[in-house]
C-alpha cells in the first residue's frame, strides 16, 4: 500500500521566490518577474508525483488586499487556506509556526507510514521534519534551488521547482 501523502504550502514563500526564478528565465534576465504566478492546481499535482492525497491540501499566506481574488481560486483548487494578517510593518508572521505546528499535531496523531510534502525552503522548517521523522514519517521539500542547505539535508527527498517553473506557474498578462 502507497503511503498518505499530505500536502503543506506556504504560498508567500514560494511565489516571492519564484517570482525570481522566472526573472532569470527570461531574456534578459531581470532580478524579478512580477508578472509570474503560480498556478496551484497544477503545483499539486505536481508535488503529488502519481500519489494519492490523504487529506485536502493546506496552504498558508497572507491577507491579500479586499479586491483580491487570489484565494477564491486557489480555494476552488481544492486547498485549504489559511490566512495571515500582516503586522504593522506589512511583514507576514505566524505563517512558517502554523505551519510546523499543524504539521506536527499531524504527524502525532495519524498513523506511519505516511509522507508530509513542505513546498517551502525555510531552514525554520528542520525541526519540524525531525520530529516527524520520530514517529517513522517521510518528509518531502519541493521548492526552488535556493532551498536551504539544513532543510535539503534533512528532507528524505528534495525536489527543486526551478525546471517546471512554467509547468507550475504563467506570466499573468
Amino acid at each position: 500500500m502507497a503511503d498518505k501523502v499530505y500536502v503543506f504550502v506556504d504560498n508567500s514563500n514560494v511565489w516571492i521566490e519564484g517570482k525570481k526564478v522566472a526573472g532569470r528565465l527570461r531574456k534578459p534576465q531581470i532580478p524579478s518577474n512580477g508578472r509570474y504566478r503560480i498556478e496551484y492546481g497544477t503545483l499539486l499535482q505536481h508535488v503529488l508525483d502519481g500519489r494519492d492525497l490523504a487529506a485536502v491540501p493546506r496552504l498558508y499566506g497572507s491577507e491579500p488586499p479586499p479586491n483580491d481574488s487570489v484565494w477564491k481560486v486557489i480555494r476552488a483548487r481544492g486547498f485549504d487556506v489559511k490566512v495571515f494578517k500582516r503586522n504593522i510593518f506589512n511583514r507576514e508572521k505566524g505563517v512558517d509556526m502554523r505551519m510546523g505546528l499543524d504539521i506536527g499535531r499531524l504527524a502525532l496523531t495519524e498513523p506511519a507510514p505516511a509522507t508530509v510534502v513542505i513546498v517551502a525552503g525555510d531552514a525554520d522548517f528542520v525541526q519540524v521534519v525531525d520530529d516527524a521523522h520520530a514517529p517513522k514519517w517521510k518528509v518531502e521539500a519541493w521548492y526552488w534551488g535556493n532551498c536551504a542547505g539544513d532543510l535539503r539535508k534533512a528532507v528524505d527527498r528534495f525536489e527543486s521547482l526551478n525546471p517546471v517553473a512554467y509547468k507550475i506557474g504563467f506570466d499573468e498578462r
